[in-house]
């Protein structure tokens, strides 16, 4: 059984890509509310809105180091950094997670070669971060800022990092076997630069579906029971 009426999260997308997948289901699941708001439009808030109890920062075709819109980016940073200084949580999946290391002082660069397909990590927390697999579709490398605490990486580089009120993540929980049917189908080039088949790893993904939802579900929880000290707006419900 869940609590109802748990808040709303804020969550911060861009137009084609702004499915919330597994992690949005367990939110709902929990309680949660969903509000979304776009970066082309220029509707990201530099702080919660009043009725905000966690912020979800989606990934992006975009690239930090690279900013599509500067003005965009410096927003949802100053989001990132104000949330929980208000006691509002902030979860960032892949372009998320890296908006969360700029945010806070640390950096973003292209890497060697993309990531794209399912990738285990070494975990230093697998309670909160097990070490997969998970689905990677990305071409940075993120630098945590000082003082975050890694707790997953790989040969590619930092995979998931702590502040306190913060969790990102560079690879990504949320992702449906539809939505990484249609990233590879746009972007051909990244799985050929990454050295992954296309027909492999959606045959992978379709037949593990179960596991990436439970896997989903289990990092949304742990994060929620993580960020339990924060003085939050409203609370957050435990699981009843």
């Amino acid at each position: 059984m869940t609590r109802r009426d748990a808040g709303t999260v804020l969550v911060v997308a861009n137009e084609r890509d702004a499915d919330t997948g597994y992690v949005g289901e367990r939110l709902v699941e929990r309680g949660f509310s969903l509000r979304t708001v776009v970066r082309e439009r220029r509707e990201v808030p530099a702080s919660p809105p009043d009725g905000i109890v966690l912020v979800l920062l989606l990934g992006s075709a975009w690239s930090v180091h690279a900013p599509v819109d500067e003005t965009v980016l410096e927003r949802e940073s100053a989001l990132a950094r104000s949330a929980p200084q208000a006691g509002v949580p902030v979860l960032g999946l892949c372009y998320g997670a890296q908006v969360l290391a700029h945010a806070h002082g640390g950096s973003v660069a292209a890497a060697p070669q993309p990531e794209v397909g399912l990738v285990t990590v070494v975990s230093q927390d697998p309670e909160l971060v097990p070490p997969g697999p998970w689905v990677a579709f990305h071409s940075d490398v993120t630098e945590p800022p000082p003082g975050a605490r890694v707790v997953a990486h790989n040969d590619c580089g930092v995979q998931a990092f702590v502040m306190p009120g913060s969790l990102g993540v560079q690879f990504h929980p949320e992702v449906r076997p539809e939505v990484l049917e249609e990233w590879t189908a746009e972007l051909p080039e990244m799985l050929q630069a990454a050295g992954t088949d296309r027909e492999e790893l959606l045959s992978s993904a379709r037949s593990r579906e179960a596991e990436a939802r439970a896997a989903a579900y289990a990092l949304v929880d742990a994060f929620l029971d993580g960020v339990r000290h924060l003085p939050l707006r409203g609370g957050l419900p435990r699981e009843a």
